[in-house]
């Protein structure tokens, strides 16, 4: 029997910044990666505004130059609860995004190359 071989992770933390500033969008700034960031240093997470049929919960935008980009991912709900789940390329790269039970911390965890719709051996 073959056996998976544990994906690398790419663990960003983010923090809040402008607490309380919008009401549907949150800004957070990097504050520790344990690799080369695939991220940008500023992201965007706002809530979905029924713009699109897969109808997620979430959407991160990152920070190039001066301006935010159109939507990276949609962020999914899972069964753990704050935590969700997105992907990039095309379901390239699985994305999970932890949120603090305040949602003032975010820790991104980005697998590159492996994506899975199974998450028990992902989010305990």
């Amino acid at each position: 029997m073959a056996t998976q071989n544990t994906p690398q992770q790419i663990t960003h933390i983010y923090k809040e910044i402008n607490e309380g500033k919008y009401k549907s969008v949150k800004h957070y700034e990097l504050q520790k990666c344990n690799e080369t960031p695939v991220f940008s240093t500023l992201i965007n997470i706002s809530r979905n505004q029924n713009c699109a049929q897969s109808m997620p919960t979430f959407w991160l935008k990152i920070r190039e130059g001066n301006k935010w980009t159109n939507y990276i991912t949609g962020l999914f709900r899972t069964s753990k609860r704050d935590t969700y789940k997105g992907d990039t390329h095309r379901k390239t790269n699985l994305v999970i995004f932890d949120f603090s039970s305040n949602e003032s911390i975010l820790t991104i965890t980005y697998f590159n190359n492996y994506y899975t719709n199974d998450l028990r051996n992902i989010i305990y």
